[in-house]
């Protein structure tokens, strides 16, 4: 009873608890603040996505050592010599430890995608979100041994039966596994970003999303076409979005009373126009008398325009048409359409 009765023996364990608590409280606000000093020079704000990964492990940690310590220096102290608590200790302390970095894994790709570009390696955040699943699940492999170990098992048999269940699940999830390292070898070789304009495995759409198993597609019909990403690797993949320019082919046919010289005339004045218009790229511009087809003198145009994006080129070819149809004003002449001329021929004996 005098371990509860003599006050003195109490008065350091409490002022120790009370420190504890005081840090308890006031430990979100202070850590936030020592992150922010530290990584004030980044340009990316990943203060609070840090902060919060310290905050529940930590505030558990100080805890457990506030209580520990506590009672280490309190009449009880013979408590904290019991082996259950110290091993209790030990595994909050682990606990704790892999919560954190479970967390980081978890919040901030930014940062370390931030400092990877910084070192030279260039990674997207899908590539990213992999590798921090993948780190994630070797965290809760390691901690879980861990906490094993410290309570005295023997991981021996623990490891084993992972190694068993790992292969036991790769015969069973072969297909999926595959697709999970061709979808690591497409962001590694970026055939296509999301966002980008494509056609694979003959499905012509916007990517949406790149993931483990799959790659969603957005069709111009607006339906979420899911293709699974082995068979991507296996598949030519045309991609609109990284082309530098896109090509206009015009075949212009005019009338067959149209003349030599408004022909040459004609030719003469569409180049001058597409090398003056400002959506066109100078070079590669073809513009000649190809053919005398069967109901129209055709004049065969090609040239590229430097507008990528649908519907700026669209208005660019707009232009060019518009620009098309002025000459023909000017030269005097008109667009062919398809005719068929019919003679027919008397015999002589119905002759009058």
């Amino acid at each position: 009873m005098n371990i509860f009765t003599n006050l003195e023996q109490w008065v350091y364990p409490l002022f120790i608890f009370v420190f504890f608590l005081l840090l308890f409280g006031s430990f979100h606000w202070l850590f936030l603040y020592i992150v922010r000093l530290t990584i004030r020079k980044l340009p990316i704000n990943t203060d609070n996505d840090i902060a919060k990964a310290f905050d529940h492990p930590a505030r558990l940690s100080i805890v457990v050592l506030g209580l520990y310590i506590m009672f280490k220096f309190s009449p009880l102290y013979f408590i904290t010599e019991n082996i259950l608590v110290i091993k209790g200790v030990h595994t909050c302390i682990i606990f704790s430890i892999f919560w954190i970095a479970y967390n980081l894994a978890t919040s901030t790709n930014g940062l370390f995608i931030h400092l990877l570009n910084h070192l030279g390696f260039k990674v997207n955040y899908s590539i990213s979100n992999i590798l921090s699943a993948f780190f994630r699940t070797v965290l809760l492999v390691l901690g879980t041994a861990m906490i094993i170990s410290e309570w005295g098992y023997d991981i021996n048999g623990f490891i084993a039966g992972l190694s068993l269940g790992g292969l036991a699940i790769s015969l069973a999830a072969k297909d999926t596994m595959s697709n999970i390292f061709a979808g690591m070898i497409i962001l590694a070789d970026k055939p296509f970003n999301v966002g980008d304009w494509v056609i694979c495995n003959n499905i012509e759409g916007s990517i949406e999303q790149i993931s483990f198993r799959s790659t969603s597609i957005r069709t111009i019909e607006q339906a979420l076409v899911y293709i699974p990403n082995s068979l991507i690797t296996t598949t030519p993949i045309i991609n609109y979005t990284k082309r530098n320019k896109r090509r206009i082919d015009i075949t212009l046919g005019v009338v067959y009373n149209t003349t030599r010289k408004q022909l040459q005339e004609i030719v003469a004045k569409v180049k001058a126009s597409l090398i003056k218009n400002d959506d066109i790229c100078n070079e590669d511009i073809l513009v000649v008398f190809n053919q005398m087809n069967s109901s129209s003198l055709d004049i065969r145009i090609i040239c590229y325009s430097h507008l990528t994006d649908f519907n700026a080129y669209t208005y660019a070819k707009e232009k060019v048409n518009f620009d098309i149809m002025g000459i023909l004003e000017e030269v005097g002449t008109s667009p062919a359409y398809p005719s068929t001329s019919v003679y027919i021929e008397k015999m002589v004996s119905e002759l009058p």
